[in-house]
């Protein structure tokens, strides 16, 4: 059984900086039925390298990674799905560079690697530009593959050039996102990915553009207490994006669970998110909850027949490249609470930091499944309990 108490008591091994525990739970009104989740259990090691890279950190276990500006997620990597793996950061104050190896499948030879760099411009500005390699079993390890810094797109050709059946067994993405903060509390951001693209001028008007997109502003309202923020925000991913010639390197882990946006492909949507902090006294049994940030989403929706796993030929051309077929259409109101905890729970030495978090989503679906008028109500509850020892 899970104990509170067991994981108060425990104390940090002095070889790591800090250590990570999720555990959650969610019951989707969808398939009927209460999902349990761990999504971390990783450690993080500071210095090991510095003789060789100053500022690094390594990360092993499960882990979940989200790169880019976007509110409602990333397009390469979003932050909702936990991989099994190890990663290496990497920062001198401007610049960060993080690079992870990662199972997607580990007893079928199914791995991810991806890297990214992101750096300021100036006072206002930061860039970023990430890849990720979704690779299968016949793929061949090569030493350029683990290089930092260097381009996926470039070790593929390199293979290519020893063997040239290796495009059958990865699958190269690459994401360029940027945020300017254009005044004070103001911030405009985007990000752009590609999983492929008509390259040569023939292709074009064949080949369907396989890209995502995604824009946003995010405000803040000042406020003397318990400061409030506001983005809205669009999605757009095309058909066909986070699939492959070679089903085995479908962007996803061994439970079907995408790696890239929550909102999968063929699809877009519009969203409005509000943030405000608040406080609370001892209302849920473990003491005031400290830092506690209240977000409500409203979303609207629109998903065309194209589905993750599904990957183009050249028999479609580009007439489904975007919301093909019957469009389903989701309208959503979701609210997500986080907050620390407080109490005895977190006050004795080597104690972990503690936070729940709480998460609700009801959706009414139109034209649910494809089927023309098919109307539908969705909703889904969770519940996260998140330990953090160390720093």
């Amino acid at each position: 059984m899970f104990s509170l108490e067991a994981c108060a008591a425990a104390t940090l091994p002095a070889l790591f900086q800090s250590c990570s525990l999720d555990v959650g739970a969610e019951w989707d009104s969808t398939a009927h039925e209460l999902h349990l989740s761990l999504d971390k259990v990783s450690a993080t090691i500071a210095g090991a390298l510095d003789r060789w890279l100053p500022g690094s950190t390594i990360t092993i276990g499960r882990q979940t990674w989200k790169w880019g500006p976007g509110v409602s997620g990333s397009l390469l990597l979003s932050g909702s799905t936990p991989l099994d793996g190890v990663s290496l950061s990497v920062s001198d104050g401007r610049l960060l560079y993080e690079q992870l190896a990662a199972a997607r499948d580990a007893s079928e030879g199914k791995w991810l690697f991806a890297h990214r760099i992101v750096g300021r411009l100036g006072s206002s500005a930061e860039v970023g530009i990430s890849e990720a390699c979704s690779v299968s079993s016949g793929f061949h390890l090569q030493p350029y593959h683990l290089i930092p810094g260097c381009p996926y797109f470039l070790a593929q050709h390199l293979s290519m050039q020893d063997e040239r059946t290796q495009d059958w067994w990865s699958n190269v993405l690459a994401a360029l996102d940027a945020s300017l903060d254009v005044t004070r509390g103001v911030k405009l951001y985007g990000e752009f990915m590609a999983d492929d693209f008509p390259w040569a001028p023939s292709a074009r008007g064949r080949v369907p553009y396989m890209v995502g997109g995604l824009a946003g502003i995010q405000v803040d309202v000042p406020r003397q207490t318990n400061p409030c923020r506001v983005a809205v925000e669009y999605v757009r991913i095309n058909n066909y994006v986070y699939s492959h010639k070679n089903p085995e390197n479908t962007y996803v882990v061994a439970d079907g669970k995408l790696i890239g946006h929550p909102l999968g492909p063929d699809a877009d949507a519009l969203y409005l998110f509000v943030s405000r902090r608040v406080d609370l006294d001892d209302t849920i049994g473990f003491g005031p909850c400290r830092d506690v940030e209240v977000t409500g989403r409203l979303g609207y929706e629109r998903h065309g027949e194209g589905i993750v796993g599904h990957a183009w030929s050249p028999s479609e051309g580009v007439s489904r490249e975007f919301l093909a077929g019957t469009v389903e259409t989701r309208a959503s109101l979701g609210v997500w609470a986080t907050g620390q905890l407080g109490s005895a729970l977190c006050a004795v030495p080597g104690a972990p930091h503690c936070a729940l978090e709480f998460a609700t989503i009801v959706e009414k679906v139109r034209n649910a499944g494809h089927v023309p008028s098919a109307e539908t109500f969705e909703a889904s509850v969770g519940l996260s309990l998140k330990f953090v020892w160390g720093q």
